[in-house]
């Protein structure tokens, strides 16, 4: 129940607290950090859809493992972890279009720093410089896009697969 009433609470009611912290505790502000540690351990969605995925693994898969003699350990990597690749490409690559299409958490965190801008916050800069010049605007938005098609194009197979098995119990 916690994981999922942190899904439904918006990060704009927690932002003024998380800034203070990050920006006057930990002296962050400017810099990328504030953005990278929170994603590095997951969001409450990352955390519903693994959990929901390696409900599907079968504990007779577990139960064999260990009568063959691994630890927990070694079951974790040899058993469950290769099963629990099509979830875990689908939560990264969750993960990596949410931070990719990020643009309130650096405009909060990176304004500041033009080196630390993400190119969300940078293709915005641009086009308030350029704004006149659509040719250049659409030509930069399509190099910002171009990663994203293609990450999507070669991780089709893993993401579609990853969504459609969790929750099924085999």
């Amino acid at each position: 129940m916690l994981v999922i009433s942190m899904m439904m609470l918006p990060p704009q009611v927690v932002i003024i607290p998380m800034y203070l912290f990050w920006a006057k505790q930990l002296d962050l502000s400017g810099t990328l950090w504030p953005l990278i540690i929170p994603m590095a351990f997951g969001d409450a969605f990352s955390i519903f859809l693994l959990r929901q995925f390696l409900l599907t693994i079968p504990d007779e898969y577990l139960d064999a493992a260990r009568v063959d003699g691994c630890g927990e350990l070694r079951t974790l990597l040899r058993v469950v972890v290769p099963m629990a690749r099509p979830g875990i490409a689908a939560v990264a690559l969750f993960q990596f279009f949410y931070a990719w299409n990020d643009y309130f958490g650096p405009q909060i965190y990176a304004s500041e720093n033009p080196g630390a801008w993400t190119l969300s916050y940078g293709l915005e800069s641009f086009k308030g410089a350029h704004h006149t010049d659509r040719n250049l605007t659409m030509a930069a938005t399509v190099l910002v896009m171009a990663p994203v098609i293609l990450v999507f194009f070669f991780a089709q197979k893993a993401f579609v697969e990853g969504v459609t098995l969790t929750g099924v119990k085999g």
